[in-house]
């Protein structure tokens, strides 16, 4: 009994020990945008600001491209999520469900690729982007991020349509429905939390993705955020606010889709680790 409770002591200290180390740099970020200058460097350094002031964030966006990055990488990252939520999740209802030759191969080698650091795949993104004269433009991102977030629903679905049984399925289609009327009428509703998981993971990888969107875009009308903000930081370097303005702004999205489906994505990391 001891040992249980010594267990979930220690197992809290570490939990709040890594919070604190997650929490702190965002907290720090998030005041030092809204710290006046004469607080960036003042000593000793406070976490919160003692006047607060929006005139980083008015810095950053006034006559800024900083609106273009930032609307540029919401429609590759929802159109990409959108394209590799649904192939990725018929992929994987055709591997839970179907009985193929290679069916287990083809698993595992679509998700092998997850495994090919993204350094390797940006020459031959180059070329073949170049091949289909989609280079410098918000397509070429959209196919390479879709290419890249499949194997992850693929991955992490699998296991949800699995766990599924059949007899509901049969059911649907002794009623009249079509395979593909019971994959989005009945399966996708009750794999909610699988969705969710997978679109979590996927938004946050597309959302923060650089190598890929630097090799593919070269004029500032295509750039996505990380790119974006990487040209506008350096031409502020030293102006701390405006800095912290900048990443603030990338990473709010990423704060707000959390939340929104934090318990769906909690239930799915639960369901599928069951699995």
């Amino acid at each position: 009994m001891k040992t249980n409770r010594s267990f979930v002591y220690g197992s809290y200290i570490i939990a709040v020990f890594w919070a604190l180390i997650s929490v702190i740099p965002l907290l720090w970020i998030a005041g030092l945008a809204f710290k006046g200058q004469s607080e960036w460097t003042a000593y000793p350094p406070t976490l919160w600001p003692k006047n607060p002031t929006t005139i980083n964030f008015e810095r950053a966006l006034h006559n800024s491209p900083i609106p273009n990055y930032f609307m540029n990488s919401v429609i590759v990252t929802v159109v990409s999520l959108f394209f590799s939520l649904l192939l990725g999740s018929l992929a994987a209802y055709a591997f839970a469900r179907l009985r193929f030759p290679g069916r287990n191969f083809g698993f595992y080698l679509i998700f092998s690729t997850r495994m090919i650091p993204a350094l390797l795949t940006v020459i031959p993104l180059y070329v073949i982007m170049h091949k289909l004269h989609l280079l410098n433009s918000l397509w070429s991102v959209i196919l390479a991020y879709t290419a890249t977030g499949i194997p992850m629903v693929v991955f992490v679905m699998r296991g949800f349509f699995e766990g599924l049984p059949k007899e509901i399925e049969e059911a649907g289609m002794i009623d009249g429905c079509s395979r593909m009327q019971s994959f989005f009428m009945i399966m996708l509703p009750l794999v909610r939390p699988g969705l969710a998981a997978s679109a979590i993971f996927v938004f946050v990888r597309t959302w923060n993705e650089f190598i890929v969107a630097l090799t593919l875009t070269s004029s500032d009308t295509m750039r996505t955020l990380p790119v974006g903000l990487r040209n506008a930081m350096g031409q502020r370097m030293g102006e701390l606010g405006p800095m912290a303005a900048y990443a603030l702004i990338a990473i709010i999205p990423i704060i707000i889709v959390f939340l929104v489906f934090q318990k769906h994505f909690v239930s799915g990391l639960v369901q599928g680790s069951n699995k």
